[in-house]
């Protein structure tokens, strides 16, 4: 069974998801340039919010990160091993236990997704066999007990048997020098992008030195920065399943699938805000608990939305989705559909039809009604 959460959000004048050459990110959709917000984008924004806002125990974050010894040897020194040694164990352990390169600054020279719990798991290892670890440490070339306990094995079986962390539950990890650690995630997230055509422009700036000479009329410096106005299709799928397997068990289910399906609803990129503090909510919300395939309701703005007939761009995104369910149910039919609900801003409420009424008051309720249809109670238990 899977969640589906489809959001139509506008944007002021945004550069929130930049390309190489700094513009905002873009597609071609329908035979039109559309402007593109990236799903890791996305995803991260999601991830940063629900570590800022949601009730969540902070065991379920991860990061992603390079800088991974410090982490591991503030542990160690904690339970009273001597710094340098702790610092050399760290590597040791992630070096043979995650396989891991280093470069000379002691950092893996790959990035690595890793779960607070997952790295105390790794710490308990060391701290609990030290004596075995420590005397190893004497040889000419130090390395991890290979036999009697065979640490590298330990950790690896750690991180394989354990339940996953929130984070890495829902978006999975890959690691190629340790392919048994993988975990496919339980959430994709669709690349947004704008139902309207794109039209990019240029903001161009100057900065003017403050204490500068009152004779000094010229800019101090000058630039110019991408942007654009757009409104947008969201789409995200979580799998209810594959997270419970990824989590090992249903005790935090409904709680970090509210988490995570709040923060995809409020999340906002953090590209150029400080230039442009383009921050939003979606104008619509519609979620949909779904047996079988996902389905994204993208083919909805095919050709490009605009303002017309006495209409906004709003207002004629919400008839076109509407539109498009009605013309999509009468095709297959909604026999997989377990539960569907919209919540809208009053003005465009009025512009439902097909959906009218599975229309709710708001994005609670909304939200709760789908945890139900899932099967999942709102105190986080299975139900």
């Amino acid at each position: 069974m899977r969640l589906e959460i489809h959001l139509i959000q506008s944007f002021p004048p945004a550069n929130l998801n930049r390309d190489e050459n700094g513009m905002p990110k873009s597609t071609i959709f329908g035979g039109r340039p559309r402007a593109r917000i990236s799903s890791q984008c996305q995803k991260r924004a999601a991830r940063k919010y629900y570590h800022q806002y949601a009730e969540l125990d902070p065991a379920h974050f991860a990061d992603r990160s390079r800088n991974w010894i410090p982490e591991l040897k503030s542990k160690l020194v904690k339970a009273g091993i001597p710094d340098e040694q702790a610092e050399l164990v760290a590597r040791l352990a992630l070096k043979e236990g995650l396989k891991l390169k280093f470069n000379d600054k002691n950092e893996a020279t790959t990035i690595v997704f890793l779960g607070k719990t997952e790295l105390d798991a790794i710490a308990e290892i060391l701290i609990k066999n030290w004596s075995a670890i420590e005397s190893s440490l004497r040889e000419e070339k130090p390395k991890l007990p290979q036999k009697d306990p065979n640490i590298a094995k330990a950790i690896e079986k750690a991180l394989v048997d354990t339940g996953k962390p929130g984070d890495v539950a829902l978006f999975g990890r890959m690691m190629a020098s340790l392919p048994t650690v993988n975990v496919d995630a339980a959430v994709q997230v669709a690349h947004a992008i704008s139902i309207n055509a794109l039209q990019q422009e240029f903001d161009f700036f100057t900065a003017v030195d403050d204490l500068g000479s009152s004779e000094d009329t010229g800019a101090d410096h000058m630039g110019e920065t991408g942007y654009n106005s757009s409104t947008y299709y969201r789409f995200a799928v979580l799998d209810k399943e594959q997270l419970v397997e990824n989590l090992g068990g249903t005790e935090h289910l409904g709680s970090i699938i509210k988490a995570f399906a709040t923060a995809f609803i409020h999340a906002v990129p953090s590209g150029h805000q400080n230039g442009f503090a383009a921050h939003t909510r979606p104008a619509l919300v519609m979620v949909v608990v779904r047996e079988g395939q996902p389905i994204s309701l993208v083919d909805a703005f095919e050709n490009p939305v605009a303002p017309s007939g006495g209409f906004s761009l709003l207002e004629n995104a919400v008839k076109a989705l509407d539109e498009y369910w009605g013309s999509l149910i009468k095709m297959y039919g909604e026999a997989d559909v377990q539960y569907k609900g919209v919540v809208a801003l009053d003005r465009l409420a009025a512009r439902l039809n097909v959906l009218k009424s599975s229309k709710k008051d708001s994005v609670e309720e909304l939200l709760n009604g789908a945890l139900k249809a899932l099967g999942v109670a709102n105190n986080g238990k299975g139900a």
